[in-house]
């Protein structure tokens, strides 16, 4: 899949000229459906104080309305496509035969506790990170500059301003120390209180520190409400009809499977 807008933004930046050039013939894009939402979410008066769009208004009454939209068009691209990606390895994973008891404790949880919080369900995060730690839908390296009077790290002297990276793929299994059978989807080791400190500092799925992913929140959201709303009433398998590459795919800004294409069958639990 080719991304045009990040084509577009790479033209823009290293030839301004032919960028010029480039938007004469190129037709004006619509107005998507979720900008449309978001500018008219901006003019509404009423939101709920939970949401972002309160806390703008009330942090900063100076910001204008289609800043605000922007700001809440930053937090849906960073907090969707890429959950979607996750939610479909994840989802995958759990519907091998190799996961069916993970499923079930899963199951078991989320009815033994049904008007617990999200965040109140130890298992099922333990499940989303397990799953973001093998299958991170932002896996490739990112950049950062080392500071002008330089650093050490590991050893090695560094020069002011010279790019290092990191990526979360490879953060997530190179220290089997940390992550014993680092190739094998195993929640249970998200609650073990021994090494918790050093998990959580390898947990690279969002990146860390300022420059963090700033839909994190969103996007735990959204994966911990559909996974409660899907394995509390039904139990998944692969469709016997699926043959696609599973495997994961670079896309330039993210990952999903190869053959983009995930087929799964649904029942119901009787109760």
């Amino acid at each position: 899949m080719t991304n045009t807008a990040l084509v577009g933004r790479l033209v823009q930046h290293h030839w301004p000229a032919l960028a010029s050039i480039r938007s004469c013939f190129t037709p004006k894009p619509m107005m998507s459906l979720s900008h449309k939402f978001v500018l008219n979410r901006v003019s509404s008066s009423k939101t709920e104080e939970s949401a972002l769009l309160h806390k703008l208004r009330s942090k900063a009454n100076n910001i204008e309305e289609i800043q605000m939209a922007a700001e809440c068009m930053d937090h849906l691209a960073a907090g969707i496509d890429t959950t979607g990606d996750a939610l479909c390895f994840l989802m995958h994973e759990l519907s091998l035969p190799r996961s069916i008891s993970v499923q079930k404790r899963l199951h078991q949880e989320i009815i033994d506790n049904p008007n617990a919080k999200l965040d109140d369900l130890p298992y099922m995060d333990a499940v989303i990170k397990e799953g973001l730690r093998l299958f991170p839908p932002i896996p490739m390296s990112l950049p950062r500059y080392v500071p002008k009077e330089g650093r050490d790290i590991s050893g090695y002297s560094l020069p002011g301003n010279s790019i290092v990276s990191c990526q979360a793929y490879s953060m997530h299994l190179m220290d089997t120390s940390v992550f014993p059978n680092a190739s094998e989807f195993l929640p249970e080791r998200w609650l073990e209180k021994e090494g918790e400190a050093e998990r959580n500092r390898l947990f690279f799925a969002f990146a860390a520190g300022g420059r963090g992913c700033i839909g994190k929140n969103l996007a735990l959201v959204e994966m911990k409400t559909l996974l409660r709303d899907i394995y509390g009433r039904f139990t998944t398998k692969i469709a016997p009809e699926m043959s696609s590459d599973m495997s994961i795919d670079d896309q330039i800004i993210a990952s999903r499977p190869k053959d983009q294409k995930c087929l799964l069958t649904f029942q119901e639990v009787s109760v």
